[in-house]
């Protein structure tokens, strides 16, 4: 982008393609679409004569200032140029102080705003990604770049680019309200007609149930639960008792286990052949079978019975 006696004239960076003026008084709204083109989500370079650039050394600073030279040039703006430090556009090289030297030297390069203000409006309006001023051959016969969208240049660009980012952002958050306000009220409407659809399929319910008769309590089917597994299923005292009767002395057991109405053993003894008539004798006792092999063992033999627990009161058949 270069400068003309009335304004400027875009030229690709590549030299190609005609030049397109840019008056600076024309209106954003009369802007042609050829330039608007050129320069929306664009880097754009305004080359301006190195005469229009105040540049100043400061005092050599140690290396280890180095990570704070932004801070400290910000802090020289004032006294180093004419212009208030908020009206300042700048940039800063750093160069060691000598061979010998461990100090560098910061070299500063500022401009007004107020001398280009007319000229960055025009540009934010059409959207380009990034502006520098450009000073050609103006620092020991090398180009100074002030970059304008960077934090220490001109907030002209950045202020609008974030209150364009903040309305999008607005708009997107509201019409997601919008879409999140319908999609609850829906819900909601949903909520409701299942809540009455299954009260009322409680009152049919109770009415289906009243026309049968009282109903027990759930605390009295519990009680005929307990009464009714404690008269149909034997104890385990009375299993004992049984076997205890029922095996004779020479045997012992190793394994005794009731689950499921059945009572499962394991032992040793002399008289294994004699365990089977024995135990369908006991009379809570029935269907004695052997479930695994019996083994030969130097004082006896191991077994393994399974038997059927008869409930108390029931007779074998």
């Amino acid at each position: 982008m270069l400068r003309t006696a009335d304004g400027y004239t875009l030229q690709n960076s590549d030299g190609q393609g005609q030049p397109v003026p840019l008056p600076l008084d024309l209106p954003v709204a009369d802007i042609p679409a050829e330039a608007a083109a050129l320069v929306k989500d664009s880097d754009i370079d305004i080359v301006l004569p190195a005469e229009e650039l105040l540049v100043r050394a400061l005092d050599p600073l140690p290396a280890q200032s180095k990570p704070y030279l932004d801070g400290i040039v910000r802090h020289q703006l004032e006294r180093l140029t004419p212009w208030r430090a908020n009206d300042v556009l700048y940039s800063y090289q750093v160069a060691p102080a000598a061979t010998d030297d461990s100090r560098v030297i910061v070299t500063m390069a500022a401009t007004t705003r107020a001398l280009h203000r007319r000229r960055l409006e025009q540009l934010a309006a059409l959207q380009p990604r990034t502006v520098r001023l450009v000073y050609r051959n103006a620092l020991e016969g090398k180009d100074v770049a002030i970059d304008v969208t960077a934090s220490g240049g001109a907030p002209t660009l950045r202020t609008q680019q974030m209150r364009r980012t903040i309305g999008w952002s607005a708009a997107g958050l509201f019409a997601f309200t919008i879409v999140a306000v319908m999609l609850l009220t829906i819900l909601w409407q949903r909520t409701d007609a299942a809540r009455e659809t299954a009260e009322q399929e409680i009152i049919d319910l109770h009415a289906k149930l009243a026309a049968k008769g009282p109903v027990m309590k759930p605390g009295d089917r519990d009680v005929a639960a307990i009464l009714e597994r404690r008269q149909n299923t034997p104890y385990a005292v009375i299993a004992l008792e049984s076997l205890s009767e029922a095996l004779p002395d020479d045997t012992f057991l190793t394994e005794f286990r009731i689950a499921e109405n059945h009572v499962r053993m394991s032992g040793i003894s002399r008289s294994v052949s004699q365990l089977v008539p024995l135990l369908e004798a006991a009379p809570a006792l029935a269907e004695p079978t052997f479930f695994a092999p019996t083994t030969r063992l130097p004082n006896g033999d191991r077994f393994h019975l399974d038997a059927r627990l008869m409930p108390p009161g029931t007779r074998k058949p």
